[in-house]
């Protein structure tokens, strides 16, 4: 069980450290406000809200990708010194940090959803990752429905 919580905490840490690079990794990241406004043709009112709800995110959640960044070294150190009882802390505040980043993103997207349309809510489907700041994966995706 520890193991799987280690490597999910792993997992995770891999995302939300590619978040905080910029790019699209996100909805801090650069690329999301011009993403929905071109996949979802948002009107001016909607640009808007996603950019308030955007901003808030980064705001909630300055510094934390830093934060997780430490702690991944951290992390790092107590596999290559056999530090296990340091692994249960250090992914413990790992995930406290994770799950505030998703609760960050999941809150944007809310807002940036209760914005829509009927119709750009049909486009969006199931795909919540697209507001939560990445592309609609796998084949029939919203993302490959606006290209068509």
């Amino acid at each position: 069980m520890k193991m799987k919580l280690l490597l999910i905490t792993i997992a995770a840490t891999g995302l939300v450290v590619a978040q905080g690079r910029g790019g699209f990794g996100g909805p801090g990241g650069p690329d999301t406000e011009t993403h929905l406004t071109k996949t979802l043709n948002l009107n001016a009112t909607q640009q808007g809200i996603a950019h308030t709800a955007l901003q808030e995110h980064r705001v909630a959640t300055s510094g934390l990708n830093e934060q997780m960044h430490t702690l991944t070294t951290q992390l790092h150190a107590a596999i290559k010194t056999g530090a296990t009882d340091q692994i249960a802390k250090i992914t413990t505040s790992m995930s406290a940090i994770h799950q505030q980043i998703l609760a960050s993103q999941a809150t944007a997207a809310s807002k940036i959803y209760a914005s829509l349309t009927d119709d750009q809510r049909t486009q969006v489907g199931d795909h919540m990752e697209m507001l939560m700041g990445g592309p609609p994966r796998g084949p029939g995706g919203a993302h490959r429905a606006a290209k068509n």
